[in-house]
């Protein structure tokens, strides 16, 4: 859905509400209107079908063990964290950003960690992780700069949100359990088998391919 800028006049009573309530909800005045509008017209924005992917994904996320949906302030945005079973448990971080056009939407994946050593073992597991992609659902789109990874969601135009919701948090919880067992195996070439009969098999029962 197409946005302008627009010059209205409004009372300041009925601007005080809506500054008061956009705080509450942490988002702009010009967001928080549109949200009061779009439900007033009973019109899905962009924003609101976003919102109904994440509150999908999140129910799934929570049937997940060692993973926990954070919610954002951007109503495109949301995020998973878990506990990486390495040295002092670092944090993992799952950023999911949806796009109102184009791609579905973006998985950025972060570790807080300085550790060298880890670094170094994480990108490994990337570069493993685009190789086994590539050989059973072809080209994506990826990205590293070091410190985050990131992995282009491709949009499919038949899927419902429920599907989309499900897929992605799915995707999050593959991804997690892979990367544990990587670890855990020490990316070991038996541990890097196992992995991919697991991804193999997962796949098989997927509905939506991102």
């Amino acid at each position: 859905m197409d946005k302008s800028v627009y010059s209205v006049m409004m009372s300041d009573g009925l601007v005080a509400l809506l500054d008061r309530e956009a705080y509450r909800q942490g988002v702009s005045r010009s967001v928080m209107l549109d949200r009061i509008l779009a439900n007033y017209f009973s019109v899905e924005t962009d924003e609101m079908r976003a919102g109904s992917i994440f509150g999908i994904m999140e129910r799934f996320i929570g049937g997940y063990d060692g993973l926990k949906f954070v919610n954002q302030a951007s109503g495109y945005m949301a995020a998973v964290q878990s506990a990486l079973a390495y040295k002092y448990n670092p944090t993992v971080k799952y950023s999911v950003e949806l796009f109102p056009a184009g791609d579905l939407g973006q998985l950025k994946i972060s570790l807080r960690s300085r550790s060298e050593a880890l670094l170094a073992a994480m990108e490994e597991f990337y570069g493993f992780f685009m190789k086994l992609e590539k050989k059973y659902i072809g080209e994506r789109t990826y990205g590293y700069d070091g410190i985050r990874f990131t992995r282009v969601f491709l949009r499919q135009k038949d899927a419902t949100g429920e599907q989309l919701g499900e897929a992605i948090a799915r995707y999050v919880s593959d991804f997690d359990r892979y990367l544990g067992k990587y670890f855990a195996g020490a990316g070991s070439k038996e541990i890097l088998e196992y992995i991919e009969a697991e991804y193999v098999g997962n796949m098989k029962e997927k509905e939506v391919i991102l």
